[in-house]
């Protein structure tokens, strides 16, 4: 694999994958996160499907909409995901792992029926959607099930997965999620595959897994911290969390302001992503941030409204260029960066 990216139709040159997100999903189910409604005239827009008339509803309520936290449907799938490849894209990592309706043979499909590469996702997502047993699970027995995945292929289908994530944490961590990433990095020192992580939603979460990584034997420089427009876009933490060699991630770019389940989180708009990058660039990190829009709700979907998987490559990056972004920090952003990152080592 050394040189190589590792998708769901097999190996291939890392060189071939062209414009990359980093940090999206095919299929879904987090149906474990609807909220009923308090205010009863909601009632019957959480329980509808997304739709024009509760659109503006769900955009504000996303864990309020039951039809909102699922997607099964490969053809639609499909139908977004070309989009992408129209507008010049080759390369979608999907990040969905144990827990997160992970389907290699639907992904393939997808890939086949597309010509996109797609990169599968190993590991487990955060505690929420652990299996019952995982008390139980040793942390080397967790490590050699995420090398199978990556060697030998998920659950006997022969596809292997080409990246470790999105490993989810909470905040504060679960044990249960620490375990993991010791597996991970082991797995990471066993397989030479990047990770990918889900951070909890505290300024100090991303140093606290990074420390754990680093003391379990990970190469910084092997790792993406996602979700940094959620986590925290303080200069101060976003620069320090660069000087620690992981890749950061902004993965929510069309997004909005979402009410979470467990707290709001004011999202900032794709301005202020924007220049949160151009800032990073100028203090030296252009090579060190990746970008996508984390698709995994119906409404962040082209067919209900929402960005799509095209929303960078269609938009984001003609943004950029008017706000003085050259060519070269942009080709390192969708091209160069996401290159380095999914090349085995």
């Amino acid at each position: 694999m050394k040189g190589c990216a590792q998708t769901v139709l097999g190996s291939v040159d890392a060189g071939e994958l062209g414009i990359t997100m980093m940090h999206e999903h095919f299929l879904w189910d987090f149906r474990s996160f609807f909220n009923e409604p308090e205010d009863p005239r909601n009632h019957a827009k959480a329980h509808a499907p997304v739709s024009l008339e509760n659109l503006s509803y769900v955009l504000l309520n996303w864990a309020g909409c039951k039809d909102n936290l699922v997607n099964t449907d490969t053809e639609l799938a499909i139908r977004e995901a070309g989009l992408f490849k129209q507008a010049g894209g080759k390369t979608i990592v999907d990040v969905s792992n144990i827990g997160l309706s992970r389907e290699p043979e639907k992904l393939r499909y997808i890939s086949q029926s597309t010509g996109l590469h797609i990169v599968m996702g190993a590991g487990y997502y955060h505690a929420f959607f652990h299996p019952p047993d995982m008390d139980d699970k040793s942390e080397d027995e967790i490590r050699e099930e995420i090398v199978v995945d990556i060697t030998e292929g998920v659950d006997g289908t022969g596809i292997r997965a080409g990246i470790i994530g999105e490993l989810g944490c909470n905040w504060p961590l679960r044990d249960n999620e620490a375990k993991v990433l010791r597996a991970s990095a082991g797995a990471q020192n066993e397989t030479g595959a990047p990770i990918s992580i889900h951070p909890g939603p505290h300024l100090d979460a991303p140093f606290e897994i990074m420390d754990i990584l680093e003391a379990a034997g990970a190469d910084a420089k092997r790792v993406v911290m996602g979700h940094m427009e959620r986590t925290g876009l303080d200069d101060d933490h976003l620069t320090s969390l660069a000087k620690r060699g992981c890749y950061l991630e902004f993965d929510w770019f069309g997004e909005v302001r979402p009410t979470f389940p467990h707290g709001r989180v004011d999202v900032p708009s794709d301005g202020e992503r924007i220049k949160k990058i151009a800032f990073l660039i100028s203090e030296g990190f252009g090579e060190k941030i990746v970008v996508s829009q984390d698709i995994c709700l119906k409404h962040r979907m082209t067919s209900f409204g929402g960005p799509g998987y095209a929303h960078i490559t269609s938009y984001v990056q003609t943004w950029m260029r008017e706000l003085g972004f050259g060519e070269g920090d942009i080709e390192n952003l969708l091209v160069n960066n996401p290159r380095r990152i999914l090349e085995f080592v």
